[in-house]
């Protein structure tokens, strides 16, 4: 009898511990499957179509979009310029990575105020990305900024610029942004990775007497190795999805010279309202990103099998 019971409440207990995993569970599969599967789904039958939203029709074109979007990628389009930037970010997003690394290791060494300057690299991260583009807009004015404030004071003036106005400047000033605004984060990130490296290491290296940079290619990267492979993924995989700072900084101008992949699709469906091509484009860009970020994922396995 007394077996009986427990196994009774053993099998009560697993039931009532079933029921509330899924119930913990339900929401995030139902989110997931109307907002993931499909719209995902949805996109691909949509990039098949050519849907005008004025009248609203949808006609079903089969390859067509396909063999358009290619075209438009492999001659001189506005989509090849967002594909050509959004590929640019990712050695960008491998510098914010190295200087990041580069910051936080000198932070991390003692020396006067050195809190206040981490605290100076992570203030733009807690600010909206809203605040951070209307400073950094204020700053590159062609007549009131002080970038070019600075350079007549210095006796620039033929350097002075409407650096967010033309074509040669805007992109690299969306660029320089976009290391400004997240370096604060990547420092955050990497002090936590340093503060784990046993002390013991740091030891030896002064006991040998090695360099700075010694100590920083023998020690530091190797220690810190699956942090920063981990960030190298997610930049290269973030590199296509880049939109909002180069839409709140140029709106992609001018002439479309600071666009992003990310940001034509937006543009193609709010301005345009060309829905099927915006979703034709949205699955060859993430073909391609898919791609580009499992040949980074291979290289990064290899130099972590390697004993980095």
């Amino acid at each position: 009898m007394g077996g009986g019971g427990k196994s009774g409440f053993r099998n009560k207990s697993k039931v009532q511990r079933s029921i509330f995993i899924a119930v913990m569970l339900a929401w995030p599969l139902l989110y997931f499957a109307v907002f993931g599967i499909y719209l995902q789904v949805q996109t691909v039958l949509y990039s098949f179509q050519r849907w005008n939203y004025v009248s609203g029709t949808q006609v079903w074109v089969g390859l067509d979009n396909y063999r358009q979007a290619v075209k438009e990628l492999i001659g001189g389009s506005y989509w090849r310029t967002g594909m050509t930037n959004a590929l640019l970010f990712i050695p960008v997003n491998y510098a914010l990575i190295a200087l990041s690394i580069l910051v936080a290791v000198i932070l991390s060494r003692k020396f006067p105020f050195a809190s206040f300057y981490r605290i100076v690299y992570f203030f733009p991260t807690i600010l909206s990305v809203v605040v951070l583009t209307m400073v950094y807009q204020f700053s590159l004015h062609p007549t009131n900024g002080i970038v070019n404030g600075l350079l007549g004071f210095l006796g620039l003036e033929d350097w002075q610029r409407s650096w967010l106005g033309e074509r040669q400047t805007a992109f690299p000033a969306v660029i320089v942004y976009c290391l400004w605004a997240g370096i604060g984060f990547y420092n955050v990130m990497f002090t936590g990775a340093l503060q784990r490296i046993p002390g013991e290491y740091y030891e030896v290296g002064k006991l040998e007497g090695i360099t700075f940079w010694k100590e920083l290619f023998s020690v530091v990267l190797p220690t810190i190795w699956p942090t920063i492979s981990t960030f190298i993924i997610l930049g290269t995989s973030g590199a296509f999805l880049v939109y909002l700072q180069p839409l709140l900084l140029t709106n992609g101008g001018p002439n479309h010279s600071s666009t992003t992949a990310a940001l034509e699709m937006f543009q193609a469906v709010l301005g345009a309202g060309n829905y099927g091509m915006a979703a034709t484009f949205g699955i060859l860009f993430a073909v391609i990103g898919s791609l580009v970020t499992y040949i980074v994922k291979r290289v990064v396995d290899r130099v972590d099998t390697a004993d980095y």
